[in-house]
């Protein structure tokens, strides 16, 4: 084996896909700043408020779960650990939140970096969609009914 010929390959194919992902997440975290300061995010929350509520969101768990749903999980946490020491979400609505973004985070940069490399970025995005719709939707309505200690608020 040329360990060389390896090595060189590597690199270039490393140094191909982070400029790949570069070139995606630049301009997504950009928009993102851009979505804040302009409160086009608060507009945002407005207009989906009443499908999020069949599911089992509050108002206030939706900047959260919309900053983690377009521009990934780390945004979402980096939005939701702060709202969440502040005691503006409840322990249910942090959980469902993390369910729904556990399945389905970061849908634009995913679904652009996977189109990148050959995938159908429909069937990516609303299988995902739909499998975080269906799995939140069957938490917020089990978690009444399982009363657990650890998502009751004080």
């Amino acid at each position: 084996m040329d360990w060389g010929l390896f090595f060189s390959t590597a690199l270039k194919g490393g140094l191909k896909l982070s400029l790949l992902v570069f070139v995606i997440l630049v301009p997504l975290l950009i928009a993102l700043e851009f979505m804040r300061q302009t409160k086009a995010l608060d507009w945002l929350t407005n207009k989906v408020d009443p499908a999020t509520r069949r599911i089992g969101f509050q108002r206030e768990a939706l900047v959260p779960l919309l900053a983690g749903f377009i521009f990934g999980i780390s945004y979402g946490a980096g939005v939701l650990i702060p709202e969440a020491r502040s005691k503006l979400i409840n322990k249910q609505q942090i959980f469902l939140v993390a369910v729904f973004l556990a399945l389905c985070h970061a849908v634009v940069e995913d679904t652009l970096l996977f189109m990148a490399l050959g995938a159908n970025g429909l069937v990516l995005f609303f299988s995902r969609l739909i499998l975080a719709i269906l799995f939140t939707y069957l938490t917020a309505r089990l978690m009444p009914r399982l009363k657990l200690k650890y998502l009751q608020d004080a």
